[in-house]
């Protein structure tokens, strides 16, 4: 068995000082200057130049796998017109299994898309379409046709006034999934991105993984395709082969298909007596309502979440303050969806909109998650928009929840299993996840970009570059 060799990263700032770091066997075994190597060890020699070197950033709530298949799909995020839309799917190569599929459609760029708009685009083939949000798709006749829509979860299939399908189908992904076939996308290169962005560990927070789509993720991880650490949310199973760990179950709270409160309380209720903590996806008033209904019907567990927390009202701040309930939240859609909410979002609800600096003078922990694909994968465009809070127009969404670059970042650097508690540090004898930006902590804030990871480790291994 070979050993891996020590790492010496010589003059890097941490916490504002210069000094070397040694990594060893997985952890950081000595920090100071003109430190002393073991004897006989081999050491790899690497010249930080004053870039601060920090623990590897965490993204709290991402999809991989849909990540994967949008960029092995085709991505209409970058089109800023129904016509660039139109010619992206027009010149869309078919896949394999005869389909052209299609990642990031936002109806206020691209325009409204239903099956007789597809069919137009590309007559006699099979084009399935995903909402940006990721809760819709829009198929083709001749996809339609294929996958048969007879047995469909009740409210899926959307109808026009003639009660005929438009073509899309509502908040049914694993219904879906099974007429397609479960064929996870390769996650080879996705891992390459994550660590060149100087993420060393993600949390999946899609809800309900099954088998084949865990045993992908599993399968990335013990190929190293993924060498992130993982937590992962949406699985029963907590045997993960040390490849992975669960975290808070994936729980959701949907207006769409109903709120009901004492249903909810006791799925948390359930949860927490086999010592789970729970995730609850709550996005708009009305969920949030109900997610912190029920955790207070239930009985608060140390380390529960609510995902998103869109709008979130102030007048739950007591009770989640009370009972460190963590506020995952996505400040990247600030940016990116900002104009389209400013436009459709209840003018009650737009002072409670993608709230952060509010949460936190309450006492309430909030980290940050990508959402991705829903928004940019990327931690540094989500700081810059937790700071600037500017949407694509350049309008500003919710000035006064604006923070510090710094206190983004701190949101990256929170313990995925224990967010609530102190944010991780370059200390002896942590675990060598660690990433070395290109100049010092405060250059770097100032202007944040992907473009300053310089090198990214995990487990004292390099994987970046």
């Amino acid at each position: 068995m070979t050993t891996s060799p020590d790492v010496l990263v010589r003059d890097v700032e941490i916490e504002g000082a210069r000094t070397d770091v040694l990594m060893s066997d997985g952890r950081i075994a000595a920090i100071g200057d003109g430190l002393r190597l073991a004897p006989g060890r081999e050491v790899v020699s690497v010249d930080g130049g004053g870039g601060a070197l920090l623990p590897g950033l965490h993204d709290h709530h991402v999809h991989l796998l849909a990540v994967a298949a949008r960029r092995h799909g085709v991505d209409v995020d970058a089109c800023d017109s129904p016509a660039a839309f139109d010619r992206a799917i027009i010149d869309a190569a078919v896949d394999g299994a005869d389909w052209v599929r299609v990642g990031g459609h936002d109806e206020r760029r691209h325009g409204p898309v239903d099956r007789q708009r597809l069919d137009g685009l590309r007559p006699g083939v099979c084009v399935r379409v995903q909402h940006r949000s990721g809760l819709a798709w829009t198929l083709s006749t001749v996809a339609i046709d294929r996958i048969g829509i007879d047995d469909a979860p009740i409210g899926a299939i959307d109808r026009d006034r003639r009660g005929a399908p438009t073509g899309t189908i509502l908040r049914a992904d694993d219904w879906l999934a099974q007429r397609l076939g479960p064929v996870p996308p390769p996650l080879d290169d996705l891992g390459s991105e994550l660590s060149a962005l100087g993420l060393t560990g993600v949390t999946d927070a899609t809800v309900s993984l099954g088998a084949t789509r865990l045993e992908a993720l599993l399968a990335a991880r013990r190929s190293g395709a993924v060498p992130q650490r993982l937590v992962v949310l949406g699985t029963e199973n907590e045997d993960l082969d040390g490849l992975a760990v669960a975290g808070p179950a994936k729980v959701l709270a949907d207006e769409v298909r109903g709120l009901d409160v004492d249903a909810l309380a006791a799925v948390i209720a359930d949860r927490h007596a086999r010592g789970r903590a729970v995730a609850i996806h709550a996005v708009t008033r009305a969920e949030n309502v109900a997610a912190a209904t029920a955790l207070a019907m239930a009985g608060p567990l140390a380390g529960d979440r609510i995902e998103h927390g869109s709008v979130l009202p102030v007048e739950l701040d007591d009770l989640l303050a009370r009972s460190q309930i963590t506020v995952v939240v996505q400040p990247a859609l600030v940016h990116e969806r900002g104009d389209h909410h400013l436009d459709v979002v209840d003018t009650d609800d737009l002072p409670v909109l993608h709230r952060i600096r509010s949460l936190r003078t309450a006492g309430i922990p909030v980290v940050i998650g990508s959402d991705a694909p829903v928004t940019t994968i990327d931690p540094w465009r989500a700081i810059r928009a937790a700071v600037d809070r500017r949407a694509r127009s350049g309008a500003v969404v919710g000035p006064d929840e604006s923070i510090t670059a710094a206190e983004a970042l701190a949101m990256y650097l929170a313990d995925p299993l224990a967010p609530a508690g102190p944010i991780r540090r370059v200390v002896r004898n942590a675990a060598a996840d660690l990433v070395l930006l290109d100049a010092p902590l405060a250059e770097v804030l100032a202007d944040p970009d992907r473009s300053r990871v310089r090198h990214t480790w995990v487990d004292g291994r390099l994987v970046h570059p």
